[in-house]
């Protein structure tokens, strides 16, 4: 199997002996901001364990940097050098070659131009909202990856990308659907460049159907069929751009 169709492969779901441990550390964020979270994080059948205890006895096999940046910079931005902390932190996590993005509440413009790794806007939903679509859209597949395979969650982290989430609900399957392959069209045609990677959760008939957008992007999809049920119609995205920016390319 060639390594653009394991990723195009359903993933079934094996136990994990351990669950993974997701630590949640704070910039600009209280103590009791980030816990405050837990209750609504999605543990995927308890395969992964999210936490804000940064001197827990385990490492962390995950990091996610909560960065508040407008709270960081302040609501005009002129305080990035107050931001410096994460970018800091996501410098060092690239060369330990660790496994951890950065969440941003607010607008990458309260942020350092000059920064590595992956950074991911919560865009206007709350944080737990973002973090779910990042559970179930670059964390799950990881769970159940051909070892040796750096998909999902361990592929953006070895990134310099700047990445949007989208959640979409529908009334029917058609519905969906159609939804779907906007979502995908806007993605390649309305951004400020060309996609590098279009991660996507959701039901096979969901799945197929994106299989068939653009042959030529094929190896830009990464598929996640989950295994929700029939009655599950939504379908969830992250998607990956390049950062610093580069020009857009045809398909």
């Amino acid at each position: 199997m060639s390594r653009i169709d394991a990723h195009l492969t359903v993933h079934n779901v094996q136990p994990q002996a351990v669950a993974q441990r997701i630590l949640l550390r704070r910039w600009g964020f209280s103590e009791a901001e980030a816990a405050g979270l837990l209750p609504d994080l999605d543990s995927l059948d308890g395969r992964l364990q999210w936490g804000v205890e940064e001197r827990a006895a385990r490492r962390p096999d995950i990091v996610i940097h909560l960065v508040d940046a407008t709270r960081l910079s302040g609501v005009f931005g002129g305080a990035r050098w107050n931001a410096m902390g994460p970018v800091d932190a996501m410098r060092k996590a690239r060369q330990r070659r660790t496994v951890e993005i950065a969440l941003v509440l607010g607008s990458t413009q309260h942020l350092p131009l000059d920064r590595v790794g992956c950074w991911v806007l919560a865009g206007e939903r709350s944080l737990a909202t973002a973090l779910n679509i990042l559970a179930r859209t670059a964390i799950e597949p990881m769970l159940s990856a051909e070892p040796g395979l750096p998909v999902g969650l361990e592929e953006l982290a070895a990134t310099n990308a700047l990445c949007v989430l989208t959640r979409e609900q529908g009334t029917d399957r058609d519905a969906l659907a159609k939804r779907t392959m906007e979502v995908l069209w806007t993605a390649c045609e309305r951004a400020y460049a060309a996609p590098r990677r279009v991660l996507v959760a959701a039901q096979t008939h969901v799945v197929d159907l994106v299989e068939t957008f653009r042959p030529q992007m094929r190896e830009r999809l990464r598929l996640h069929r989950r295994q929700t049920g029939s009655l599950d119609l939504s379908a969830e995205f992250t998607v990956v751009y390049p950062w610093p920016a580069t020009p857009l390319a045809p398909f």
